[in-house]
């Protein structure tokens, strides 16, 4: 299997499980090629073009700082690779690094961190209030689900393609009923859980795009049954979502 997936910063963004993602990823593709780019190495996407997919999970707020510090010298070259195809997959906050700037009011006064700017993702956070929610939604054909935990709320350009259209749940921001964003082969989106092992459809369709085969998911029996209950409990009326 000729194919290269590279984790950025593994030991600091995982929280929220999001560690999860790749775990289930490299049991579904252990023949690939697997790079983890800890906080002080150079990426590989730099200077390598064999890239299929790369990944970066949920992280805190102080590191949020610092990723974009590192990444933000090679802004030019992750436009590249989406624009070319490359998949990536950003989930929870890291999808806010993508962005335009995060504005931070939690002390009454207004702190602007500048992000990488490849997006119109504007984010406003509040570490004195806390988002929690369930989320349904529909990507594309799939229903997904999965959790939201968040100080943030984000709003995207209409003219931007939303990762997921929710229809139970919060979305991005409180008067929202879209999550995430979606460009060439990019995927972001505040969804927790770990989404992969959550929406085995999705992961499927995942892996075609890195692979360019139909590969069998880990425990896919398993996963699909577990999706499609925790697809029904979502849909009960009952359930509450936030």
């Amino acid at each position: 299997m000729n194919c290269t997936i590279e984790v950025l910063y593994p030991e600091v963004c995982t929280i929220f499980g999001d560690s999860g993602n790749m775990r289930y990823l490299y049991r579904c593709l252990p023949e690939a090629k697997w790079i983890k780019t800890e906080l002080n190495d150079k990426p590989y996407f730099v200077d390598n073009d064999d890239v299929s997919m790369i990944y970066i999970g949920t992280m805190t707020e102080q590191t949020q700082k610092m990723v974009i510090k590192r990444l933000m010298p090679y802004s030019q070259r992750i436009k590249e690779l989406i624009d070319n195809g490359t998949v990536f997959l950003a989930t929870g906050n890291a999808l806010e690094i993508f962005g335009a700037y995060i504005e931070d009011t939690t002390e009454g006064v207004a702190n602007v961190l500048e992000c990488l700017g490849i997006f119109s993702i504007i984010t406003k956070r509040d570490e004195k209030n806390r988002i929690f929610s369930l989320v349904l939604g529909n990507h594309e054909d799939l229903e997904m689900v999965g959790f939201r935990a968040q100080f943030t709320q984000s709003f995207i350009a209409e003219l931007d393609k939303p990762f997921l259209n929710v229809t139970r749940g919060l979305g991005m921001n409180e008067k929202s009923n879209i999550d995430g964003i979606q460009q060439n082969n990019f995927y972001g989106t505040y969804l927790l859980g770990p989404i992969l092992v959550l929406n085995p459809y999705f992961t499927k369709n995942l892996i075609k795009k890195i692979t360019g085969e139909d590969v069998p998911l880990a425990l896919e029996e398993n996963v699909i049954a577990a999706y499609n209950k925790r697809l029904e409990e979502f849909k009960d009326s009952k359930v509450h979502i936030h």
